[in-house]
């Protein structure tokens, strides 16, 4: 099966949005054994969409969208999908039933535009999206499937694999294919590959690493003639690379890396608050929204760096003003908060001669109930991405520190 993805959204053009839809789609292809042809970006005009619509129809027999089935006149993926084969569009009791259910549920009235999102095509079943208000499409004509999902990527992640894979499969012949994805921490896409190459090299099952924002992710990929071989495939391999990357492996598919580090706290009915001074939040913005954190994180403060050691009359600009800040801070937010764990991250940048050139320095600390742990690090870069790390090194030392003194394992 060949297919093509389609971005919708002039956003996606500003320069403004990163097109992670299409990278996540293009994986969860590679991985259901789909040729991916192309892929696409277009504005929110319809003009534009039908023509890249008539060329993917052209080149493959799925054609997957997404973004542009919002409510506002410029969500014009519908009448763009509707165009191209030449039918019109109609208002689905059902879905509109749904729609104004959702907005009651929350004490709204469904506004009257929202009505757009009801509308079918006689081709075109809906996909349910219990995340939001817009129902995708699943359109089977001549030959070829089109897919169009929401642009919101929770949404379409959720959407592509509940409703939309389940649908295709009848589509990708009598092999299974089952997938896993293993996510480290604490070691980067190179090093994993080379300790685990040898796996990596045999091709079969495939073998892919990924480096990601949460850190890197191992993603094992085997089709069989049927489910139970592909997965047993799968389950060998796991089990080779976890003896390998066990020390770094946090969790697999749907594990988030802040989940992953409030579970031991959550477990032992430990609590953590945390101060960031200089960090921009990285850390406080990762497990705030955890389902765990409502009995395993107590909450913290997100400060200026030279701000903090003002207040704590540590000279901000003293060689180890980092490291004093980050020790002072990891004890005292455990002791304001009540918590059994403080951690302190401490963002020192220090100007270059251009922005790239900007020099980090990265103190981090942890206090609890076992004693107090501490790192530092040193990196130049732009004052986004130093932040960034940051968060992603703050990550990785609380995981491997809550790991060794209250266990656990991915």
């Amino acid at each position: 099966m060949r297919a093509v993805v389609i971005s919708v959204g002039s956003e996606l053009l500003d320069g403004f949005l990163t097109d992670t839809n299409a990278t996540f789609l293009a994986q969860e292809m590679a991985a259901l054994g789909i040729e991916l042809v192309g892929v696409s970006q277009v504005g929110d005009s319809l003009s534009r969409i039908l023509t890249t619509l008539r060329r993917a129809w052209d080149d493959a027999d799925l054609i997957v969208t997404t973004g542009g089935i919002g409510p506002t006149e410029d969500d014009l993926t519908r009448e763009g999908v509707a165009a191209l084969l030449d039918e019109t569009v109609e208002v689905d009791p059902d879905l509109l039933r749904g729609i104004s259910e959702y907005f009651a549920a929350r004490g709204l009235v469904m506004p009257e535009q929202n009505a757009k999102q009801a509308w079918l095509i006689p081709s075109a079943k809906a996909l349910p999206n219990p995340m939001g208000t817009a129902p995708g499409w699943f359109v089977e004509r001549d030959g070829h499937v089109i897919v169009s999902m929401p642009g919101v990527p929770r949404e379409m992640m959720r959407m592509w694999r509940e409703q939309v894979v389940p649908r295709l499969l009848p589509y990708l012949g009598d092999r299974a294919v089952v997938s896993r994805t293993l996510k480290t921490i604490g070691i980067g896409e190179s090093a994993a590959e080379r300790l685990i190459v040898d796996i990596i090299q045999r091709g079969y099952p495939i073998i892919a690493t990924y480096a990601k924002n949460d850190g890197v992710h191992v993603r094992i990929t085997a089709s069989a003639p049927d489910r139970a071989r592909a997965e047993a495939a799968v389950q060998a391999t796991e089990r080779e690379i976890r003896e390998v990357l066990g020390e770094y492996i946090y969790g697999e598919d749907d594990t988030s890396l802040g989940a992953a580090l409030l579970a031991p706290l959550a477990a032992k009915g430990h609590s953590l608050a945390i101060a960031e001074d200089g960090s921009g939040g990285r850390m406080t913005g990762l497990l705030a929204e955890e389902p765990a954190a409502i009995v395993a994180y107590d909450g913290g403060v997100v400060r200026a760096f030279e701000h903090a050691a003002a207040e704590a009359g540590i000279d901000a600009n003293a060689p180890g003003s980092p490291a004093a800040l980050a020790d002072r801070e990891a004890r005292l937010i455990r002791e304001r908060l009540h918590a059994d764990y403080g951690l302190a991250i401490a963002v020192r940048l220090i100007s270059g001669q251009t922005l790239d050139d900007t020099r980090g320095e990265i103190a981090l600390a942890l206090d609890g109930p076992f004693g107090s742990h501490h790192r530092e690090h040193q990196v130049k870069g732009i004052p986004r991405e130093i932040r960034r790390r940051a968060g992603l090194w703050a990550a990785e030392f609380l995981w491997v520190v809550l790991r060794s003194e209250l266990g656990g394992t991915a």
